[in-house]
């Protein structure tokens, strides 16, 4: 079944290859109730998602770039998610990419070695296990398959190295860090991924932005993608 969790998680490990995001746990407890709003200021869209577990996620992305919601990141070119399913899958896990792109779908977009920024914007409830053994460098893996600042961080033949690192805590207690990463693959130019994440006072919901591309790309814009991961801020309650 579409709903099924293991076949979400393989979807979502698709997408730092291919979008390739690592992260996929589902728990699937009470509903998470997500709303999406969204306007166009100055060249921008501007989205704010409110969860019942009491935070505000907010963003901006270009106004030109293309846009896949859930129903896209957690389906397939093959089977179309219904509202219910995706419902289901929601209750511990949101996710929506976005790049300057033309193309109609995810598996029109190249990954991370892609010439044209991307990005993908995350909200996670964490089950039991998670918790318990979540740490710093969990939030530095959510996406990547390992963890970029341990002294050998590399997972079949690709490259992870930190060129840039941060922790924070805000006021109200959401623990978090960024990060900028070059990721290497034998035969293929650099690429820079720049990511923030946070997880909340209780451990129990984590959230994350991420932009990246090729090197020559990420430099190429790295204002625009500086000024998305500047926007993004997540409010506890």
């Amino acid at each position: 079944m579409p709903g099924n969790p293991d076949i979400v998680e393989t979807r979502i490990q698709s997408l730092i290859r291919q979008v390739d995001t690592r992260r996929g746990g589902l728990a699937f407890g009470a509903l998470m109730s997500i709303i999406l709003s969204s306007c166009v200021t100055g060249g921008f869209n501007y989205y704010n998602f409110v969860t019942s577990s009491g935070a505000d996620m907010y963003f901006k992305v270009p106004s030109s770039w293309a846009d896949y919601g859930p129903s896209q990141v957690f389906g397939t070119t093959h089977v179309t998610l219904s509202q219910s399913q995706l419902t289901v899958i929601e209750a511990g896990n949101w996710a929506n990419v976005f790049a300057a792109s033309s193309a109609k779908s995810l598996a029109g977009l190249t990954g991370i070695f892609s010439k044209v920024p991307f990005g993908i914007s995350q909200a996670t409830k964490l089950t039991p296990s998670e918790r318990d053994s979540f740490s710093n460098s969990s939030l530095r893996s959510l996406l990547l398959p390992v963890d970029p600042l341990l002294s050998s961080s590399s997972n079949s033949g690709v490259q992870y190295t930190s060129k840039g690192y941060s922790e924070f805590v805000t006021p109200n207690g959401m623990r978090g860090s960024k990060m900028v990463v070059e990721i290497k693959e034998l035969g293929k130019p650099a690429a820079v991924l720049s990511q923030v994440a946070e997880v909340d006072s209780s451990t129990n919901w984590v959230y994350l932005i991420a932009v990246g591309c090729d090197l020559s790309c990420y430099n190429t814009n790295s204002s625009v993608i500086n000024e998305i991961i500047s926007s993004w801020s997540v409010r506890s309650s």
